[in-house]
């Protein structure tokens, strides 16, 4: 086994001795190394050993990295203002098309969504 091994998700899990969906959870939000590969995760053993071996960060909100929340939404912080993930029930090229109109009117649609929910909130 040499240090450069490419590891799979399970292969990662046997490695840090923690479960599957640890490792899953852990690299999804960003704080485990790995990268996915089409629709599969794949770790460097020489970097997982590294990330083991670096000492803890503080527990806390970690700047631009997607993060889930208690309720296990998805969540990341940028320049100390917080962005939550919203899944929205329309399909990829509905966005599109939504998107290239907001572009066209010049629309923040970011804060569109924002207002549309603060005032279903308040109603």
């Amino acid at each position: 086994m040499t240090d450069d091994e490419v590891l799979t998700l399970e292969e990662a899990a046997a490695l840090l001795k923690v479960s599957e969906t640890l490792v899953y959870q852990l690299a999804r939000s960003g704080s485990l190394p790995g990268r996915k590969v089409g629709r599969e995760w794949r770790f460097l053993r020489s970097v997982l050993l590294e990330w083991l071996r670096a000492p803890a960060k503080e527990d806390g909100v970690k700047e631009a990295v997607v993060q889930l929340d208690k309720f296990g939404g998805e969540y990341k912080v940028e320049n100390g203002r917080e962005y939550v993930a919203l899944w929205l029930p329309l399909g990829l090229s509905e966005k599109e098309r939504l998107i290239e109109k907001a572009v066209r009117e010049k629309v923040d649609l970011s804060g569109m969504v924002a207002d549309y929910l603060r005032g279903w909130l308040e109603g």
